[in-house]
């Protein structure tokens, strides 16, 4: 997958999110809440995080991030955190502004797709 590219899927799957929650309204929202504040604050987190030349902290942030979209199903919010993890496994440093310039601009189209359908 491109980090660039855009998809024609949507940034989340909210029908199989409802079907795992067992379709409680009320829980889809209260869930979506809370991920939307934290991949904004993990996002963030990262961009402090690539100045101090560290791979580490950004893997394992990156690891984390790509566990909490993935159980969202956010699918590209999710293999973006997993190619920003493998590059820091790989100590490939020069790749995180990339990789985390393309996890922000997934999460604003991300946000802009949920306010549409009226998260």
């Amino acid at each position: 997958m491109s980090t660039t590219a855009p998809s024609d899927a949507p940034p989340i799957d909210l029908d199989a999110l409802r079907v795992m929650l067992g379709g409680d309204d009320s829980l889809v929202k209260m869930i979506l809440q809370k991920f939307r504040a934290e991949i904004l604050g993990d996002i963030e987190q990262l961009k402090t995080l690539q100045s101090e030349q560290d791979a580490e902290p950004i893997r394992a942030l990156a690891h984390r991030l790509k566990g909490t979209c993935g159980n969202a199903q956010a699918a590209q919010l999710s293999e973006i955190a997993k190619l920003l993890q493998f590059a820091m496994a790989a100590g490939e440093l020069e790749k995180a502004p990339g990789l985390i310039k393309a996890l922000d601009a997934q999460r604003l189209s991300l946000e802009r797709y949920m306010a549409d359908q009226g998260f």
